[in-house]
C-alpha cells in the first residue's frame, strides 16, 4: 500500500519548459512557413532570370553571325568575293558562347550542325548566283532555327514583364527575321532585275511585306515598353537606334500592305538601302540586348534583396522567439505535485515490537512518558 502526499518542492522544470517550447513553436512555425515560401519563390525566379541572361549573352554573337552570312549571301549572289574572315570571326565568337552556355541552353548539337554548314559554304570559291542564293538561304534558315532554340531554352519568350518582353520580341523574334528577309529581298531583286516570273514576284512581295510587318510589330512593342517601364535608360537608350532603324526599313519596304506595289528604284539604290538597313538593324540589336540585360540584372538584384530581407526577418524572428520563450519560462505558474510515499521507505524505528507501524509522533510521546 502506498500513500500520497503533497510535495512542498514545486514541479517547475517540466511545466516551464513545456510553456517555453510552446511559445517558441507558436512564433517560429509560421515564420518558417513564410520563409520557405519566399525562399522557394525567389529560387525559381532567380533561376528563370539566370537562364534569360544566358540567352541574351548567346544572342549577341549569333546575330552577328547571321548578319555576316546574309552579307556573304549577297556578295556571292552579286558575283563578289565573300568576306570569309569576317564570317570565321563570327563563327569563333559563337563557338565561345556555346562553350560557355551551350550545355545549359541545349544548343550545342544544333550549333555543330550549323557550324559545319557555314564552314562548307566558305570552302566554295565561286558560285553561280542562283546556287549561292539557295545554299546561303539554307544556312540562314538554320541560324534562325538556332535563334529560336536559344529563346525557347533560355525562357526569354516567357518573360513576364511588359518592358522586358517587348525588348525580347524585338531582339529575338523580329530583328533576326528582318536581317534575313531584307537580304533575300535584295538578292532576289538582283537575280531578277525585271521582276522575274509570277513566282518570283510573289516571293519578292512576301519578303518585302514580312519586313514591313515585322518593323511595325517591333516598333509598336518597343513604344509599349517605353510607356510601361520603370527603367530610366530604356527609352533614351533605344529611341535613336529605333528611329534610324525605322527610316532604313522605310527605304527598303515602305508598306506592310500586300496590295501595295513594289517601290520603283534601281538595283544599285536597293543594295545601298539594304546595307544601310543591315547596319541600322545591328545597331538596334546591340542597344536592345544591352537594355534587356540591364532590365534582367535589375530584376536579379531585386531578387537578391528579397532573399536578404527574408534572412534578416528570419534572424529577427528567431531572436524574438527566444526572448518570448525565456519570458514564458520565467512567468510560467508553479503547480504543486503529489508525491507517493511507500511504507517500506520509512525508518525501522517507526514500527512496534509486534510489527505494527507506529506513527513517529506517537513513538516520541511514549518515550517522553517513560522518561518521566
Amino acid at each position: 500500500m502506498s500513500l500520497s502526499s503533497t510535495s512542498t518542492v514545486p514541479g517547475r522544470g517540466s511545466t516551464r519548459v513545456a510553456t517555453a517550447v510552446a511559445v517558441a513553436v507558436a512564433v517560429l512555425l509560421p515564420l518558417a512557413v513564410l520563409f520557405a515560401q519566399v525562399w522557394s519563390s525567389t529560387s525559381g525566379a532567380r533561376s528563370f532570370t539566370v537562364d534569360e541572361r544566358r540567352g541574351v549573352a548567346y544572342l549577341e554573337p549569333l546575330t552577328r553571325l547571321l548578319s555576316a552570312t546574309t552579307e556573304a549571301q549577297s556578295a556571292a549572289v552579286r558575283g563578289r568575293q565573300v568576306d570569309a574572315a569576317s564570317v570565321r570571326a563570327a563563327v569563333t565568337a559563337v563557338d565561345q558562347a556555346d562553350a560557355r552556355l551551350g550545355r545549359q541552353l541545349r544548343t550545342t548539337d544544333r550549333w555543330i550542325d550549323v557550324r559545319q554548314l557555314v564552314q562548307q559554304r566558305l570552302t566554295v570559291r565561286t558560285w553561280t548566283p542562283p546556287t549561292a542564293y539557295t545554299q546561303y538561304s539554307d544556312v540562314n534558315t538554320k541560324l534562325l532555327e538556332l535563334t529560336r532554340t536559344v529563346g525557347d531554352n533560355s525562357r526569354l519568350v516567357l518573360d513576364p514583364a511588359i518592358d522586358a518582353y517587348y525588348v525580347m520580341n524585338a531582339s529575338l523574334l523580329r530583328i533576326p527575321e528582318i536581317l534575313v528577309d531584307s537580304g533575300r529581298y535584295t538578292d532576289l531583286s538582283v537575280l531578277f532585275p525585271n521582276g522575274g516570273g509570277e513566282a518570283t514576284k510573289a516571293q519578292l512581295a512576301a519578303a518585302r511585306n514580312r519586313i514591313a510587318a515585322d518593323e511595325t510589330d517591333l516598333s509598336g512593342g518597343l513604344l509599349k515598353a517605353f510607356a510601361q517601364t520603370d527603367s530610366s535608360t530604356l527609352g533614351p537608350g533605344l529611341t535613336r537606334p529605333l528611329d534610324d532603324f525605322r527610316t532604313a526599313v522605310d527605304a527598303v519596304a515602305p508598306s506592310a500592305s500586300l496590295l501595295a506595289p513594289a517601290p520603283e528604284r534601281s538595283v544599285t539604290d536597293l543594295i545601298a538601302n539594304q546595307d544601310t538597313l543591315r547596319q541600322a538593324t545591328l545597331g538596334l540589336q546591340d542597344a536592345s540586348l544591352r537594355q534587356l540585360d540591364d532590365l534582367l540584372a535589375d530584376r536579379a538584384g531585386g531578387q537578391t534583396r528579397d532573399r536578404i530581407i527574408a534572412v534578416v526577418a528570419a534572424v529577427i524572428g528567431i531572436i524574438v522567439a527566444a526572448v518570448l520563450a525565456r519570458l514564458a519560462w520565467q512567468w510560467a505558474p508553479v503547480r504543486p505535485r503529489r508525491r507517493a510515499v511507500d511504507p517500506d521507505d520509512e525508518p525501522a524505528g517507526h514500527r512496534s515490537a509486534n510489527g505494527t507501524r507506529v506513527p513517529v509522533h506517537a513513538e516520541r510521546s511514549g518515550g517522553a512518558r517513560a522518561a518521566r
